[in-house]
């Protein structure tokens, strides 16, 4: 059994960190320390982050998102971007990925009830995560970052949340 704690702490932000850092390359390969550590800052500053843990209160995952685009300042907060989700091995299946979609699209409307639009950014060379947003959604664009190139997928908040909400 997993349960979700919203980060709001000292120790559960470092608790956050110290996970992301560790599997940030299974998250995009070749992700400095230093970009992953300026990503945590933003979801502290621009949105909100969650722990997964287990029944031994250990973290077997993460997820986060921002209000706003980056290269916008995060100034439309009626954009969400889902941040970078990782699981630990035992615990990456479509239970857990799925509860934690829902867990995101809880926190996104309790953010901002009037936000209209997910993105959902992965890296191009992940084919996997490729494979399951093309499931979603549409994608958007793509553009080259400090993490390499970036495939961008969208759909409307409402889609989102009613996809999240068939799993129940």
């Amino acid at each position: 059994m997993i349960r979700f704690e919203v980060c709001s702490t000292t120790r559960q932000w470092s608790r956050f960190t110290e996970f992301y850092i560790r599997h940030r390359t299974r998250i995009i390969p070749y992700y400095r320390v230093s970009l992953t550590v300026k990503d945590v800052r933003d979801y502290m500053q621009q949105g909100r982050a969650a722990l997964i843990l287990n029944e031994s209160d250990l973290v077997v995952g993460i997820g986060c998102f921002v209000l706003g685009l980056q290269e916008d300042e995060f100034k439309d907060k009626d954009i969400a971007v889902l941040g970078n989700s990782c699981f630990t091995a035992e615990y990456q299946n479509n239970r857990t990925f799925v509860r934690g979609l829902q867990k995101l699209a809880e926190e996104i409307e309790d953010a901002n009830p009037q936000v209209r639009e997910v993105r959902i950014p992965t890296s191009a060379d992940n084919d996997y995560t490729n494979r399951l947003y093309r499931k979603l959604t549409n994608k958007l664009h793509s553009y080259d970052s400090n993490y390499g190139k970036v495939n961008v997928y969208s759909m409307p908040f409402r889609e989102y949340k009613d996809f999240c909400s068939r799993f129940r």
